[in-house]
C-alpha cells in the first residue's frame, strides 16, 4: 500500500499546475493561495470525519509544548504557496517542478548544519546535480536579456518556494512524534488559511472576476484535496516503504507535471528542461539512498 499511496500522492501534486491555470481566469493568485488550504481544511474534516478519529487526549499539552514550530509551520507553508500560485498563473503549468530539488537542497543542508548528520561524496554529487537542473532549466537555452527580463524573477519566486517548502518538511518533523499527522495538519492548513484570508482582503481582491466556470469550481475543489488529503497520504506511505524509495517514487510528480501541462495547455518542453529535470531527479535519489548511513 505505501507504494500506491506515494504514486498515488505524486499523482494528485503534478495537477497543482493545471488547478493554478484553470482557477487563474476568476480569482488572484492570493486568492488561489487562500482557496487551496480552506478547501484542504474542509477535505481534512471530512477524512477525519470518515476515520472517526477522535482528537488525543493529550492535545492540548502537545499544542502548548509546540505551537511555535506549528505556527511555523503554517507560516513556511502560506509563504510556499504564495510565491508557487504567483508564478504559476504567470509561466508554464509545470514550472513549480523546480520546487522540489530546492527544498531537497535545503533539507540536505539542514540535515547537516542542524541534525549533524554527515555530508558524503554521494549528498554533494546530488547536490550539484540538483543545483545544475535548476540552472538548466532556468536558463532553457535564452539569451541573457532573455533570462533576465523574466524568467529569472520566476525561478526565483520558485526557489522562496522551494525554501518554504522545506522548512515546513522540518516543522512537520519536529512535531511528528506528538501529534497525529491529520491534526497537524489540520492545525497548521487552518492557521494558514486565516494567514491567506487577509492578502486578498488587504488587495480587495476576494470576489471572483466574473462567475467562475465548472471548470474552475471542479479545480478549486480538487487543489483543496490534493492539499489535504494529498499531504496525508504522503505521511501514512513513509513508514511502509523503504525510505530510499520515498524521494525516487515522491520525483515522479515532475514527469507527470510536464505531461499535463504539454497534453492541456499545448506548453513547450525543450531539451534544457528534458535534461534538468533528469539530473534533479537523479540529484534528489543520490542525496535520499541510505541516509543513515550518512549520520554522524
Amino acid at each position: 500500500m505505501g507504494y500506491l499511496y506515494l504514486v498515488t500522492v505524486a499523482l494528485l501534486f503534478s495537477f497543482g499546475g493545471t488547478c493554478v491555470k484553470a482557477i487563474k481566469p476568476f480569482f488572484a493568485p492570493s486568492m488561489i493561495t487562500f482557496l487551496r488550504f480552506f478547501v484542504g481544511v474542509f477535505w481534512l474534516l471530512l477524512l477525519k470525519s470518515i476515520l472517526r478519529k477522535p482528537v488525543r487526549a493529550d492535545f492540548r499539552q502537545a499544542l502548548k509544548t509546540h505551537w511555535k514550530w506549528l505556527v511555523c509551520g503554517a507560516v513556511c507553508k502560506f509563504l510556499n504557496y504564495t510565491c508557487e500560485n504567483i508564478a504559476l498563473t504567470v509561466g508554464v503549468s509545470y514550472g513549480n517542478i523546480l520546487t522540489q530539488p530546492v527544498q531537497m537542497i535545503l533539507l540536505t543542508i539542514l540535515g547537516v548544519t542542524y541534525l549533524k548528520e554527515r555530508m558524503t561524496a554521494q549528498r554533494l554529487v546530488g547536490v550539484l546535480l540538483c543545483v545544475t537542473g535548476i540552472f538548466l532549466i532556468s536558463w532553457n537555452g535564452m539569451s541573457i536579456e532573455a533570462l533576465l527580463s523574466g524568467n529569472l524573477r520566476l525561478t526565483i519566486l520558485y526557489i522562496i518556494a522551494g525554501i518554504f517548502a522545506g522548512l515546513f518538511v522540518l516543522a512537520q518533523k519536529k512535531v511528528a512524534a506528538d501529534f497525529d499527522v491529520l491534526d497537524s495538519n489540520l492545525f497548521m492548513f487552518s492557521v494558514a488559511a486565516g494567514i491567506a484570508f487577509l492578502v486578498p482582503l488587504g488587495e480587495g481582491r476576494v470576489l471572483p472576476a466574473g462567475i467562475p466556470s465548472a471548470g474552475a469550481v471542479i479545480a478549486i475543489a480538487f487543489f483543496g484535496f490534493i492539499t489535504g488529503i494529498g499531504f496525508y497520504l504522503n505521511a501514512r506511505a513513509i513508514p511502509l516503504v523503504p525510505f530510499q524509495m520515498v524521494a525516487l517514487l515522491q520525483s515522479t510528480m515532475v514527469f507527470f507535471s510536464i505531461a499535463w501541462g504539454v497534453l492541456f495547455f499545448h506548453e513547450p518542453v525543450s531539451i534544457y528542461i528534458i535534461t534538468g529535470t533528469l539530473l534533479f531527479v537523479a540529484g534528489i535519489v543520490l542525496t535520499q539512498l541510505h541516509p543513515a548511513h550518512g549520520q554522524a
